[in-house]
């Protein structure tokens, strides 16, 4: 069935690499599409014939990400990070309305699409939006609906984003500031309590960025706030958050990090912005303070406590080095 489909975005020719390209299968479109602006759609499935059958999300220009069964959904959207779940309304091991509050609760803001062989009704539409759904289509009837329906979300979530990261971006560094470092130590200890996965939370301090400030001037001073936020955004991954939390104060949350690899981060972190210069100031330090949940704290204030008081005594023994925040448990030796 082929269906005619206006692509959901504008492409011009550009030079782009490999991977921030989408080879289009549409006759008339373009060749080329950034990835980054492209929308990312989940499937959620329990047969492969129907994933078969929205082989037109990508013909349309989407990136589907994976294709997934109801009982694994919530794994492969984090992993996935969809801008929209197109789901089966009819899975075999959750119903529809269980999925619909488990991927609202998972990822706020994920609109939900639901499809499936019955009758798209005014009553079955309404019951899928009072479950908290964006919309029902019956397949492969309404597929052109469906696809409509996807581009619009997809738009919507790809705004919400970007006005969220502007919100919780930091003016000077574009790290995450306070607000959003906080909501991710939530989330990080929120898995830890579900899931026992482990994560680790670097204090970094400049070390006397004061001096820097009444030698050389403030504007000097950002410029070395600069240099580090620069070094934190290189060393850290997709799934971490790098945040400035004031000041000279910076955080790392380092997700499903041990101590031993939270401890080798940050020296890598350390070593990275001390071995290059800041213009018109020149070489400058850092002090990190380390601590893992469960290991060393097991509550978001607790980490916080561990990781402030490690960096304090980082600064306290010379500064330019990082500490590990003792182990909860007096009888367990550090892996360090």
């Amino acid at each position: 069935m082929t269906v005619p489909v206006t692509p959901p975005y504008n492409c011009s020719p550009k030079n782009l690499s490999d991977n921030e390209t989408h080879e289009r299968n549409r006759a008339g479109d373009c060749d080329l599409m950034n990835s980054r602006e492209q929308g990312r759609v989940l499937v959620v499935t329990d047969e492969p014939l129907r994933a078969a059958s929205l082989n037109a999300l990508e013909r349309a220009g989407f990136a589907v990400v994976g294709v997934a069964s109801g009982a694994a959904a919530l794994v492969a959207l984090r992993k996935s990070r969809p801008h929209v779940v197109v789901a089966d309304a009819s899975l075999q091991k959750i119903n529809a309305e269980e999925l619909t509050r488990l991927v609202v609760r998972a990822q706020e803001g994920v609109p939900l699409i639901l499809f499936g062989d019955v009758e798209a009704t005014i009553e079955r539409r309404e019951a899928t939006l009072n479950a908290g759904a964006f919309d029902y289509f019956q397949l492969p009837a309404e597929l052109p609906l469906l696809l409509t329906r996807t581009a619009q979300l997809v738009k919507l979530k790809q705004e919400m984003d970007r006005l969220r990261a502007e919100a919780d971006r930091d003016y000077l560094t574009g790290l995450a500031n306070r607000r959003r470092f906080r909501t991710a130590l939530g989330g990080e200890l929120e898995r830890w309590r579900r899931y026992k996965v482990a994560c680790s939370l670097l204090l970094v301090d400049i070390d006397f960025l004061k001096h820097v400030n009444d030698t050389h001037g403030h504007s000097a001073g950002d410029a070395c706030i600069r240099h580090v936020a620069s070094a934190l955004r290189e060393l850290s991954r997709d799934n971490d958050t790098a945040a400035r939390l004031g000041g000279e104060e910076f955080a790392l949350l380092l997700a499903g990090a041990t101590e031993r690899s939270a401890f080798a981060a940050a020296e890598r972190l350390r070593e990275a912005v001390s071995s290059h210069e800041v213009e018109n100031v020149g070489f400058i330090t850092i002090s990190i303070g380390v601590a893992t949940c469960p290991a060393q704290a097991n509550t978001e204030r607790s980490l916080y406590a561990a990781s402030d008081a490690a960096l304090y005594r980082a600064k306290g023994e010379g500064r330019n080095r990082s500490s590990l925040a003792p182990s909860l448990n007096p009888t367990t030796p550090s892996v360090l």
